[in-house]
C-alpha cells in the first residue's frame, strides 16, 4: 500500500512527519530523509501492531483529499509504499 505523508519543517527542531490515515503514526528526525525514512519504520510497526490485534490497515485516503486540510497545511507531502505482506492482516510472516 502506498500511505500519504505530510512533513513540517519544525523551526530549530528538525522535521516532524504524520501518516494521516494511520492512527497514532508520527514520528521526528533531524533531517527530512532522516523524517521519510524513520516514517516508512514507523509505519511498518503500526501496519505490525494491527496485524497482531487482527485489525485490517486502514486503505490511504486521496492525497488531493488530505491536502485540503488545514490541518496539515505548509507541509511536504510524501508517499510511503509499503509491501504487501506488511499491510495485509492475513499474510505470513
Amino acid at each position: 500500500m502506498r500511505y500519504p505523508v505530510v512533513v513540517h519543517n519544525i523551526e530549530y527542531a528538525g522535521f516532524g512527519a504524520i501518516a494521516p490515515d494511520l492512527p497514532h503514526c508520527h514520528c521526528h528526525a533531524d533531517t527530512l530523509d532522516g523524517a521519510l525514512q524513520k516514517m516508512a519504520e514507523t509505519i511498518l510497526q503500526r501496519l505490525e501492531e494491527l496485524r497482531a490485534a487482527g485489525k485490517s490497515p486502514p486503505l490511504p485516503g486521496e492525497l488531493e483529499i488530505l491536502r485540503n486540510n488545514p490541518a496539515f497545511a505548509g507541509g511536504i507531502w510524501a508517499i510511503i509504499d509499503v509491501a504487501h505482506s506488511h499491510s495485509s492482516p492475513k499474510a505470513e510472516p
